[in-house]
């Protein structure tokens, strides 16, 4: 009985040790666990609710940065992303500087296209995404908001 037994162990021990030394060697992923990758770059929305300059520091102070949305991929993504996972509003790293809107970033212009109306008001110099209009808008940067970090993937 137990002869009739050896090969059917032996095909399950080979079987079995790709599958142990994947979980010993850890599968690697392109995004830290609780960021998602979103058009090449890594993505965090935060459920707490911080200022601007507050929700900056935050995303900094964790290797990453206020998200910055240049390619309609992204822009798609994300709010894919939103819709599906954590509706609502917010920050992002637009600012404007001098009256003109940038992300602080990389400090290039913000598209135009997807804001919801044209930035307003002196005091209003942060800009938001929104999931349900589906634009960026602007307020105060000292109100409370949920933020979205950015950083690149990981490189393996």
């Amino acid at each position: 009985m137990m002869r009739g037994l050896l090969p059917v162990l032996a095909v399950l021990a080979v079987l079995a040790t790709p599958a142990l030394s994947l979980r010993r060697s850890g599968i690697r992923s392109a995004c830290d666990q609780g960021w998602f990758s979103i058009a090449g770059n890594c993505y965090k929305f935060a459920q707490i609710l911080l200022t601007w300059d507050d929700a900056f520091d935050h995303c900094e102070d964790r290797g990453s940065q206020l998200a910055s949305v240049h390619t309609y991929a992204e822009y798609k993504g994300l709010l894919d992303h939103m819709n599906k996972n954590y509706a609502g509003t917010y920050w992002t790293s637009g600012a404007s500087e001098n009256g003109k809107w940038l992300w602080t970033a990389t400090n290039e212009n913000m598209n135009r296209a997807w804001w919801g109306r044209n930035p307003s008001t002196a005091d209003d110099q942060c800009a938001y995404f929104c999931s349900y209009t589906n634009k960026y808008w602007n307020k105060s940067c000292n109100n409370k908001v949920r933020f979205i970090c950015q950083k690149p993937q990981n490189p393996w």
